[in-house]
């Protein structure tokens, strides 16, 4: 439907825009430490062109040439990480990666494909096809990259890791003197899928009231059907509607409600919030 598309002006300059509601004051309280997105690579493409921008200053960076076909699954969404391994081999070397928190990475559709091709979703009351949507689209991939830079998910730090091994290494051998360590047990992975949607809610009250009233009117019929389908499980043979792994999308729409109703002024510091148990062994 897009693999022929040209990014018009309007196309480009709505990613600029998008990025520019990103860093504004009032998404401070979102994003309090800046320095965790400012490095951020946003990608996006059309039948001839890689187009790259900063965010510090927010600025296209590089256009690229290519000879890719551009599929509309590319065009209709947006990732907190490259698209296509494809387009990833194509990108100035100086936006390749040691790791994936060096410069972090968006991507995603153009403006007109991204609301043509939504508009086609069987998606209930789709809240994603204006405008205002696709900046919001794009708010909420930074939502990913800013929780996902905390590290919460895995143990990350290898001068702790090795710490812990070796005072357990201590109790097998029943050594008396054991340090105090801190255990920290990682956080669900889907828990970034939360804070992107805390931040796309949390930007669209600020800044596009439409996209807030089309969001609570998805997410009434779409809690209808979950209500619905989660009376027909039987939980002792089958997964829950709010299993985050399986429906990482569901899972934060409820509860990132839920954290934004109950905790308005603290959300973003309680989900990046390293917490665990210190023990004296």
């Amino acid at each position: 439907m897009f693999k022929d598309y040209h990014a018009s002006k309007d196309d480009l300059e709505a990613i600029e825009q998008a990025l520019s509601f990103v860093i504004r004051p009032k998404m401070r309280f979102v994003f309090s430490d800046i320095s965790k997105i400012k490095n951020t690579k946003i990608i996006s493409y059309d039948c001839k062109h890689i187009y790259v921008w900063g965010v510090n200053p927010i600025k296209l960076e590089h256009k690229i040439p290519h000879n890719l076909t551009i599929p509309d699954e590319w065009q209709s969404g947006w990732w907190s990480n490259i698209v296509s391994k494809e387009i990833e081999k194509l990108l100035p070397n100086e936006t390749k990666k040691k790791n994936r928190f060096d410069i972090p990475i968006i991507s995603g559709g153009l403006l007109t494909p991204f609301i043509s091709l939504q508009k086609t979703k069987d998606i209930l009351e789709n809240p994603y096809i204006t405008r205002e949507s696709y900046l919001a689209t794009i708010v909420h991939e930074f939502g990913h990259i800013y929780w996902d830079s905390f590290k919460l998910w895995w143990f990350s730090n290898k001068e702790k890791n090795i710490n812990l091994l070796k005072a357990v290494k201590k109790l097998y051998q029943k050594k008396e003197v054991v340090p105090k360590i801190d255990l920290l047990f990682p956080q669900h992975r889907e828990v970034s899928e939360l804070y992107a949607f805390c931040a796309e809610y949390y930007a669209s009250t600020l800044f596009w009231p439409d996209h807030q009233k089309s969001l609570d009117r998805f997410a009434e019929k779409r809690l209808n059907k979950l209500i619905n389908d989660e009376n027909k499980k039987d939980l002792g043979k089958e997964d829950s509607v709010l299993e985050p792994t399986r429906h990482p999308h569901d899972f934060a729409m409820v509860f990132g409600k839920l954290i934004l109703n109950k905790y308005p002024h603290s959300w973003p510091t309680l989900l990046t919030r390293v917490s665990g148990l210190s023990i004296q062994l």
